[in-house]
Parts: structure tokens; sequence; C-alpha cells
């Protein structure tokens, strides 16, 4: 029987949420489904290898939040590979994520795999694998161009939780109001986004695609089966399909279970929380970006106003808010005077930080990435990672000044954290 390992890399960005082991349990389980024996090994878990002879092994990079955060520097990756050439001499070694996907010959190149598959990390995995046991070309090395095709979950047998520990991947969960790290799984109901942020990164494409709802409440009702009562939806718009949360909030509703998400200030405003939080809703994050995210020319227009409102929206619920600030957008103003850290320091509810990093398959980055790389795009992980730090050397203001003052307000979430 063929011994495919699925290795997850040392990543920072990643070392909380089970976004990538999400993957990898779809993925295991359709190719349990086709007789293969599957086996995984979380890097940020356990630095030792498990005693399998492994024939293919599937090395996942990180997906991470559609906007900024992963690590531009595959340095901790190679190393997982390098470890995996000397467990596994004899084994193909395939690379899957947004690396392998839209820098694929220099991912290929710099990580030293055998092969990369291009594509949603989950049915790139089971693809590439099929193609690769059959002696088929792995789609999305030259001269073949191409990407394949999302997976279709209608058929598909639940995730293979039972190759994960569920309970050792944590996140913020809340207790009475209160927010602290504790043990969460993820959920994806509905991929896709319609928004059109050109600065966000969108692995599972323009269309919302929902599951359907039955699945989902099978998925939840497994992982709760392996000891998780909190869970984050990782859907980039909670709310936004017209059907979809309104019939999987009615189910939930009183099933005790907590869980939290992520919308747009718009959505919230046009939708049912009370709903929300019958169903479990206990935290809910928004994509504030910036007071003056508007005036920045990234397709983005929502006021200050309406996230304020949005909060306070949330807020009367009994949710708890979280917005997501992100600095260093094109031109901003509250970025240039200083204003983002009074407006942080004023919003009802918790925010996270992030900054802005000009990621490939985002408008954004097709835009300026030439101008910040001697006029020509990049070819290397090396050049991509360059040409972030040219466009902050060039900011009209210091972005690390202002994240440094941000991360002292104590509405900061990670101080929040702390104090619990």
């Amino acid at each position: 029987m063929t011994t495919v390992i699925f290795v997850v890399a040392d990543d920072e960005f990643e070392r909380d949420f089970l976004q990538l082991p999400l993957d990898v349990a779809n993925a295991a389980a359709l190719l349990q489904q086709d007789g293969v024996h599957v086996a995984v090994w979380d890097r940020r878990l356990s630095a030792e290898a498990p005693p399998v002879d492994a024939d293919v092994a599937v090395v996942v990079t990180a997906i991470a939040d559609r906007a900024q955060c992963y690590p531009l520097d595959l340095h901790p990756v190679r190393t997982a590979v390098e470890q995996v050439r000397h467990t596994w001499p004899a084994a193909k070694v395939v690379a899957v994520g947004p690396h392998a996907t839209q820098l694929p010959d220099a991912t290929r190149r710099e990580l030293g795999v055998d092969h990369v598959a291009r594509g949603e990390a989950d049915a790139a995995a089971v693809h590439g694998v099929r193609d690769l046991l059959s002696g088929r070309p792995v789609l999305g090395e030259l001269p073949l161009s191409g990407t394949y095709l999302p997976l279709d979950f209608d058929e598909a047998p639940l995730p293979a939780y039972d190759l994960l520990d569920l309970t050792a991947y944590t996140a913020e969960t809340f207790t009475g109001g209160r927010v602290k790290r504790g043990p969460c799984g993820m959920v994806l109901g509905v991929r896709g986004c319609t928004y059109g942020c050109t600065f966000c990164h969108l692995p599972f494409g323009t269309r919302m695609r929902p599951q359907a709802v039955g699945r989902t409440l099978a998925e939840i009702d497994a992982m709760r089966e392996r000891g998780v009562d909190s869970l984050f939806f990782l859907d980039y718009v909670f709310g936004l399909h017209p059907t979809f949360y309104k019939d999987l909030c009615t189910e939930l509703a009183g099933g005790g279970l907590g869980w939290s998400g992520q919308s747009r200030a718009e959505v919230v405003l046009r939708q049912d929380v009370d709903l929300w939080a019958a169903a479990g809703c206990n935290g809910m994050w928004l994509g504030a970006e910036s007071p003056a995210v508007a005036e920045t020319g990234v397709g983005k227009r929502v006021s200050a106003e309406k996230i304020d409102a949005a909060i306070r929206r949330l807020s009367g619920a009994g949710i708890t808010p979280f917005a997501f600030i992100l600095l260093g957008l094109p031109g901003d103003p509250s970025c240039l005077s200083g204003e983002v850290v009074d407006w942080a320091a004023s919003l009802p509810g918790y925010f996270g930080l992030n900054q802005l990093f000009l990621r490939p398959g985002t408008p954004l980055y097709d835009e300026l990435a030439a101008d910040y790389n001697g006029g020509t795009r990049p070819t290397s992980w090396a050049e991509v990672e360059a040409v972030t730090r040219r466009y902050r050397e060039r900011y009209p203001v210091s972005l690390d000044d202002l994240w440094d003052r941000l991360v002292r307000l104590p509405n900061y979430i990670g101080n929040a954290m702390a104090a619990v």
C-alpha cells in the first residue's frame, strides 16, 4: 500500500489555527478513500517524524490570512523539506499551497522539491498525488501551466480528523465575555469572496461556493466528538451568502457551541446578528483596515462610521467585536497623520494588527511589484520579499513606529489575551 505523509512546515504565522491541518484532513480523507495510507506530521507540534515509510511526502506551505501574514521567506519550509529528505530519502516530495500556486518554478527550485501542484491546497494535494501515483505529469509544472480544479465536497467523506489531535490547535476563545487562548477548531462553510479589495489574497477565488449546511454541521459534530467546543469560521465574509448562514445558524441555535468568525461592517449591519448570537456566536472579526480605507484606492469603500455602527451592533447582541487593522495601505491618510492610533484606541472592542504585504496573486501586487523590483516582475521569493521591504522603506511615515504605538494600547488583542 502506498503511504503519503503530509508535512505541515514550521511557520510562526500559522502555529495556532487549524487552518493548514483542515486542508490536510480534507485531502487525507479522499486519498484514504483511494486506498492510500496517510499520515500527518505537523512540525509545529512535534520535532520528530512519525515512524512510517513514506512513498510520497506532501509539504503544505502556509495559507494564512487572505490579506497578509504568510511567510515570503521560505526558510522554515526549506528546513522541513531537508528533514523530509533525510527521513524518507526515497520519497517523492510535492509542495502545495500559495507559494507553489503563485510562483511554481521558484517554489520548486528554492525548496528543492520534486514537484509542485497548483490550486487550492487540498485539491492540489489530492490531484497531484493521484497524478504522481498514476505516472501522469503533475499539473502546474512546465510545460503544463494549469491549476487543479477545486474539490467537490458534496460526495466527499468528512475530513480525516482522526489523524490530528484537534485539541492541540488554539485561537482566541471566550469565557464570560473575556477573551483567552484555548483549543479551537476551524470550519469553512462557504469558500470564496465576491468583494474586490485589491490587497486581499483569495486562495478560494471570487465566487462564493457553499457546501451543504448538513455537511458543515457534520464536520462540527465530528470535531466536538474529539473534544473541541470552540470553533472559528474561516468563511471570509460570514453572513454574506443569502441562505447558507441563516439556515446554519437556525440549526446551531441552542446547541451549546461557542464560535467566532469574520465578516464586514456593511454585512453585519444588514444581518440578524441576534440569530448569530443565539447560534453560539460569541466573537466576530471585522475587516476594518483603517478609518480612511475608502480613500486608499484599494476597492474597499467602508466608512469609519459604518465600522463603528457594526461594532456597536455586535456588542448589543452580546457578541464580542474585533477589528482587523492593516497598516501601510497606499497613501492612507490615517497612517500619514497618525490618526489610526487614536481611532484604534477609541474602538469599543478589541483590535488585531497586521501590516500590508504585497503578495503575488493580488491586484495590488500586480500593480506595484515591478516598480519596487527594478521595473521587472519578481521571479524569486527573495525578490517578492524585497518588494514589500522597499515599499515600507519608501512609505512617507515609519510604519514600525505606528506599530509600536498600537501594540501598547490596552484593547490590542495581544494585550487583552496576555492580561487574561
